[in-house]
């Protein structure tokens, strides 16, 4: 598979110009995304080799994959890559919350969607204080 940062970052670079992303070489993040808000935290992205992962300030982390074995391993560098540009956009348009930490449980949900033992964690988006 190619790097996947390789094939990320151009992407990053069009889509956010404008966020203040720095990007780093192996072991550290290959893109940073520093926090509007510093008790929500950067978001660093990973290229783990065959995935993606994605550290979501001080919540938790996800893995961006694809193991199907149908697509070349460029078109799976470009459907991982593609799925962490729209888990961007969506953070920075507050269209997903997060809450928990990692010393403990923690996620992320759409704004539209909400389970009830998510109901008793502080909540935070992207772009505006925690209340």
């Amino acid at each position: 598979m190619p790097a996947l940062a390789a094939v990320l970052i151009p992407k990053l670079q069009r889509r956010f110009a404008n966020c203040g992303m720095r990007i780093s070489a192996p072991p550290s993040p290959c893109a940073v995304f520093p926090a509007v808000y510093p008790e929500f935290g950067d978001i660093q992205i990973y290229d783990d080799g065959d995935e993606l992962t994605v550290v979501a300030g001080n919540f938790t982390h996800g893995h961006f994959s694809n193991y199907d074995e149908e697509l070349s391993a460029q078109q799976k560098a470009e459907v991982i890559t593609d799925s962490v540009v729209r888990f961007l956009e969506e953070t920075f348009a507050d269209e997903i919350v997060f809450w928990g930490s990692h010393d403990a449980a923690g996620g992320w949900h759409k704004t539209s969607e909400r389970s009830e033992w998510q109901q008793a964690a502080k909540e935070y988006v992207w772009s505006s204080p925690p209340p």
